[in-house]
């Protein structure tokens, strides 16, 4: 799975018969080769990359090298070359490379001051009925509050593009699809992917894994608000929305238990009100309203927090 904005990734061997291998591998899952050079040279590339694959076989005496790593700024990941062989070596791999943009997009973030910024993140998940909710949802929630949310739509695969302009039309909030690597940004709309099993990380990047959701549900509302509350705690939350089954309510539990809040559409406002119905079973819902009463307590509670 390439990366949404592909990064250049400088490449480092002692062994350069591998070259091709791990060119292969950055290229397809990263997109751009900044170059590959040998770790046993006496001068070490002079090169802008974003981040550096080093890959060492064994232990390498080279000072040129020991000054190197000593001096880069940027990001670095080692492969251990003896076990590129095995069956799980491209796994492992394609797992640090994914961390490793995730890497870059948070010192990217911290350069750029953002880093940190976000006040809160708020789950949406909704099912049938739940884009038109959501769009008036959204369209009422005032800008500035700081608050990033995650939007979990129930939707076949293929038109979470359409979603997400659907969702930027007439609202302040740009929506964007959940990308590699990228970040949980103040004042936007992530949307996940129906397709890809996204995580949110605790450094405030998104790991979007190239397999699907487990279970019934793409995505998996209950598995998106339970990551988000074990990463953000009292600093998150979850709205249900309209939509049909019970998916969102096992996760909703765990957001109470971590000290976030849950709130959830009323019933007859819902297309289908099995989701928050659900939810509101549970009895950990502290709000509860259309969505336009919803976004206007959304905008009292932060607003109230700014002014304290």
């Amino acid at each position: 799975m390439k990366m949404d904005k592909p990064l250049r990734v400088g490449l480092l061997l002692d062994d350069m018969t591998l070259k091709v291998k791990y060119q292969q591998l950055i290229q397809m899952q990263m997109g751009q080769l900044a170059g590959a050079y040998d770790a046993r040279a006496d001068s070490m590339p002079d090169v802008e990359a974003d981040a550096w694959l080093v890959v060492l076989g064994e232990a390498l005496e080279n000072p040129a090298l020991d000054a190197w790593l000593e001096n880069q700024k940027a990001p670095i990941i080692f492969d251990d070359a003896l076990h590129c062989q095995d069956d799980n070596w491209q796994r492992r791999l394609e797992k640090k490379l994914y961390q490793l943009a995730g890497m870059v997009s948070l010192e990217a973030s911290r350069q750029g001051g953002i880093a940190n910024a976000v006040r809160a993140v708020w789950v949406l998940g909704a099912s049938t009925g739940g884009p038109a909710a959501v769009k008036a949802f959204l369209q009422s929630v005032p800008q500035g509050l700081g608050i990033a949310f995650v939007y979990a739509q129930h939707i076949d695969q293929g038109f979470d593009v359409t979603l997400a302009q659907v969702i930027s039309r007439g609202s302040a909030y740009g929506a964007v699809l959940a990308g590699h690597g990228g970040l949980l940004l103040p004042d936007s709309v992530t949307i996940v992917r129906p397709d890809r099993e996204t995580e949110m990380l605790a450094n405030g990047t998104l790991l979007v894994h190239p397999r699907g959701w487990a279970g019934p549900y793409s995505p998996a509302i209950n598995q998106v608000v339970a990551n988000v509350a074990s990463v953000y705690g009292s600093r998150s939350g979850a709205i249900i929305f309209t939509g049909m089954g019970d998916d969102g309510k096992a996760g909703c539990r765990l957001m109470k238990q971590q000290g976030g809040e849950v709130w959830v559409q009323t019933p007859e406002s819902c297309t289908v009100s099995s989701m928050p119905d659900e939810v509101i079973s549970t009895g950990v819902i502290s709000q509860m309203g259309t969505p336009e009463q919803l976004a206007r307590a959304m905008h009292a509670r932060y607003r109230a927090e700014q002014a304290g």
